[in-house]
């Protein structure tokens, strides 16, 4: 990556509790602008810090990051900003272009309030993703409708997306 500060962290395997099911978090990046977890669910949840711009750099250590989470692998992310994240106009145009080198099997992104749920449902209305994704309310409904649609892609009710293999597990 190339931040000086960026740094990997292991943790170790700590449980969140939510009703859906415990949630082990296996590995934790720290980035700058953003904390990266993948939980035994498989989920990664992508967490930008408040304050954060986003830049092309930044979409390129993420990049990054994703790789060494993945290993090439189509995954289910969460995505979530706190308060005061921004987007350059750059960072936009560039996650478009590369959307389809992104290991990204399904995406859910937390919307926890109206605000933020009338511009991601703009924003994706207007850049439409190449894979499955859906504005959410909450953290456990991102978990449900990520799961499900695994499920479905599983059980081939749902085409799985185009490009980097896909993982050969059930969770």
């Amino acid at each position: 990556m190339s931040g000086s500060d960026n740094s990997a962290m292991f943790v170790p395997e700590t449980t969140l509790a939510t009703p859906l099911m415990p949630v082990t978090i296996v590995k934790t990046l720290n980035l700058p602008f953003a904390e990266l977890t993948l939980d035994t669910s498989g989920i990664i949840r992508v967490s930008y810090l408040s304050g954060s711009m986003i830049d092309v750099p930044e979409k390129k250590d993420l990049y990054n990051a994703y790789q060494e989470l993945t290993n090439d692998v189509k995954t289910l992310f969460i995505f979530k900003a706190q308060n005061n994240v921004n987007f350059t106009k750059e960072a936009k145009v560039y996650s478009i272009r590369v959307e389809p080198l992104q290991p990204f099997m399904a995406v859910a992104v937390i919307a926890d309030n109206l605000a933020y749920q009338l511009l991601a449902d703009f924003y994706f209305k207007f850049y439409k993703p190449q894979v499955a994704y859906k504005v959410v309310k909450s953290d456990e409904k991102a978990v449900e409708w990520l799961l499900e649609y695994h499920k479905a892609v599983n059980e081939g009710r749902v085409k799985p997306p185009k490009g980097l293999k896909l993982p050969f597990l059930s969770f």
